[in-house]
């Protein structure tokens, strides 16, 4: 701080913690930043901080050059006091590696085969998807919110089962009256068959099979944490489909999944057949507090590789991903071993039971019945107020959050 500068263009920096002099900075995920406010750099440097590669960044636009070219920084840390979507907005700045944003809704992402996006609640592990544009919290409040996915799979049961009088005892694929939505959410303990039990801990009996079949669940341990609920709220979740006469189920790229879960069809077009007699109203967007990830998250959530870039990834159709590895190995919502269940639904002719799936190839699975037993992991989104207190993101020092 005090040493002689040999050569002029010699920076020095002065450290304060809480108001106190150091000649040490706060180590990364220590649960301080950079005060920028109070920070203030001579010779009009203007200073600016890293928090993902925890580093200067200093804006020198405004250089006075003088005989006295040294240039000395007063950088004060705070503990970190911003709300998580902030704090994640400030990363995205200068991390372009592991975070990207989208141009199809402008929301901030986490890339890459395991970018550090770890948060701890409760000692259960979730990762960011990222930060998501003007969500509404179902009362027409619009807010940028974080959305988060369990880093584990809470088990393997149906999207939607049916009794064999019913699209042949397949399922129905409307997300407000599914069975696997019904045991995510709270509000439907009087179901004697999932109701509410991942919600509530508990345990009993889950569906998983052709009609109505069903299998013991246990969430006594895995069960949807008390914190977790307090930082969660609803949220308005779409629930739009692919346009079949245009679109097969074949040949849709990542930014038109996005386009089309968030459009006006639905996942009933056929009207008639024994796969295609249940009675329910299909809706485009549901009100509730957990979900699942889209496929479209799924899609923005790579990186791409030396032979196939994001770019090309992202324009490809996500049902031949299997034919280029470098979209789906750097992307750390893949997974090699297990089946996961999305929440985009699929519109066909002939039947209106279908959701698709990432398969464990890596591609997005078009032929998936409701009934099939696949991973679940659960969604939420965070309330805007949420802070992030301490951590780094590995999986090591997950974040972890605070109310306020």
């Amino acid at each position: 701080i005090n040493g002689i500068v040999s050569d002029p263009g010699d920076i020095y920096f002065a450290y304060y913690v809480d108001n106190n002099i150091t000649r040490e900075m706060p180590k990364k995920g220590s649960g301080y930043t950079l005060d920028t406010e109070k920070s203030n750099c001579t010779n009009g440097v203007i200073p600016n901080w890293d928090n993902g590669g925890w580093k200067f960044i200093g804006d020198y636009s405004g250089y006075n050059v003088t005989d006295y070219t040294r240039t000395r920084c007063n950088l004060y840390f705070k503990k970190i006091d911003i709300t998580a979507v902030e704090y994640i907005k400030g990363l995205a700045k200068y991390d372009i590696e592991t975070i990207a944003t989208d141009e199809s809704g402008n929301n901030i992402r986490y890339i890459g085969a395991n970018p550090n996006n770890y948060v701890s609640v409760d000692g259960e592990l979730w990762r960011i998807i990222g930060v998501m544009k003007d969500i509404d919290n179902g009362a027409g409040l619009k807010e940028d919110r974080i959305k988060l996915i369990r880093a584990n799979s809470i088990g393997k049961y149906s999207w939607d089962t049916s009794d064999s009088s019913v699209n042949s005892g397949y399922g129905i694929n409307e997300w407000s009256q599914a069975d696997l939505m019904k045991l995510l959410n709270p509000g439907y303990e009087s179901e004697s068959v999932g109701g509410s039990l991942y919600w509530s801990s508990g345990l009993g009996l889950c569906y998983n099979n052709l009609n109505n079949g069903t299998t013991s669940c246990n969430f006594t341990s895995i069960g949807m944490k008390n914190k977790l609920k307090a930082l969660i709220s609803d949220a308005v979740w779409n629930t739009g489909t692919n346009d079949a006469k245009t679109y097969t189920n074949e040949n849709i790229s990542v930014p038109r999944f996005y386009e089309f879960e968030r459009s006006k069809n639905t996942g009933k077009i056929c009207s008639s057949g024994s796969w295609c007699n249940d009675t329910v109203e299909r809706t485009t967007t549901w009100k509730g507090k957990v979900g699942l990830m889209y496929v479209s998250d799924y899609g923005y959530a790579t990186s791409g590789g030396v032979k196939t870039s994001r770019g090309t990834c992202l324009n490809k159709e996500l049902y031949n991903w299997a034919d280029y590895p470098d979209c789906y190995l750097n992307n750390w919502l893949f997974n090699s071993i297990n089946w996961q269940w999305t929440l985009s639904i699929i519109e066909f002719f002939t039947d209106a039971f279908r959701e698709f799936i990432i398969s464990p190839d890596g591609y997005v699975n078009a032929t998936s019945d409701g009934f099939f037993s696949n991973d679940v992991y659960p969604s939420v989104y965070l309330l805007s107020s949420v802070k992030i207190v301490s951590g780094d993101g590995s999986k090591s020092n997950p974040y972890t959050l605070s109310e306020n």
